[in-house]
């Protein structure tokens, strides 16, 4: 599976820590080695009928960290959304940012 990560993702990434940054990118990476990832650390879920992403999480003093991405057409792993996560549910706002953004898949392919 390749991976894409979308400009604004980049952007959003660069803001993080580079331990964090490192932290997520391992998890990533055990994600497509097919391991199995604790609850803690991943979960795939559906935001609404048409949108299914994956969250990989990351836990640290100064906070929690978010890298979030979708599967297109089964073949590209695409991160849309990296966000510092302040509340226990995903927020309708962060829910919007995604949604926008996985609408624009096609076109970054």
């Amino acid at each position: 599976m390749r991976i894409l990560q979308l400009p604004a993702f980049r952007e959003e990434m660069a803001r993080f820590s580079e331990e964090t940054r490192e932290d997520i990118w391992l998890l990533v990476d055990r994600f497509l080695k097919r391991e199995r990832l604790p609850h803690t650390s991943f979960k795939t879920f559906s935001i609404d009928k048409q949108t299914r992403i994956q969250e990989f999480k990351v836990k640290d003093y100064r906070g929690n960290w978010r890298a979030i991405s979708c599967i297109h057409e089964k073949e590209l792993l695409v991160f849309v959304y990296a966000f510092h996560k302040k509340s226990q549910a995903l927020q309708e706002k962060d829910k919007r940012v995604i949604r926008q953004r996985v609408q624009r898949i096609p076109y970054a392919t």
